[in-house]
């Protein structure tokens, strides 16, 4: 059973640092990380060598996927893509299904993923309420994760997949730290679920 989470959104996007780059993307709504991501991706990695991690988890988002990428590399460990762990699909900023990475084009690029698991959970659209419909996704995912892996997990998401998933298991959940590539530890303790760090100091690079 699980009894250590480590939740973590993506490093810096792409086109958060560079706008224009949506103008002529192939898929706008599924950036890449920018060269700060990337180091901050490899940092993350870094921090988690040494934490006992057995399973890495994440969301099939290219910048997720990337984030995610380094830490398994880093860890030695097979890369698991859960659709649970889906960006928002907020309609007033992504106006339709987004068209992300395919699998086959994560398989050939992303050699940890494991082409043998199955999501447990995955989005609708629109999803127009985080608190409603993010949160009614992501917590059969956590819940079967937790029940079916051992030991300590990392989980790379979204800002809001993230922190619902956090509010799955810990209530009233207060200090999630939803910046990029913000490390979130929760701890399976006697009376249950707690957020017991939250932070950045990790990254050399970090959102003000």
């Amino acid at each position: 059973m699980v009894h250590t989470i480590w939740l973590v959104r993506h490093g810096m996007r792409l086109n958060f640092e560079n706008p224009d780059w949506e103008k002529t993307a192939e898929r706008p709504y599924d950036s890449p990380l920018s060269a700060t991501g990337h180091r901050q991706a490899a940092e993350t990695a870094f921090y988690l060598k040494n934490r006992a991690v057995r399973h890495v988890f994440a969301s099939p988002f290219y910048r997720t996927l990337q984030t995610a990428h380094a830490i398994a590399e880093e860890l030695e460990l097979p890369l698991l893509v859960e659709h649970g762990f889906y960006e928002w699909l907020n309609p007033a900023w992504i106006p339709e299904l987004p068209e992300i990475v395919t699998r086959e084009e994560a398989l050939a690029e992303f050699p940890r993923i494991d082409s043998a698991y199955r999501s447990y959970s995955g989005p609708g659209y629109p999803e127009e309420e985080e608190d409603v419909h993010v949160y009614r996704r992501v917590k059969p995912a956590i819940e079967r994760i937790i029940e079916d892996y051992e030991g300590s997990i990392a989980i790379v998401g979204h800002g809001a997949s993230m922190h619902q998933t956090a509010r799955a298991l810990v209530q009233p959940l207060n200090g999630f730290n939803r910046k990029m590539c913000a490390l979130n530890r929760l701890e399976r303790q006697r009376d249950g679920w707690r957020l017991v760090y939250a932070s950045t100091a990790h990254l050399s690079v970090s959102e003000m």
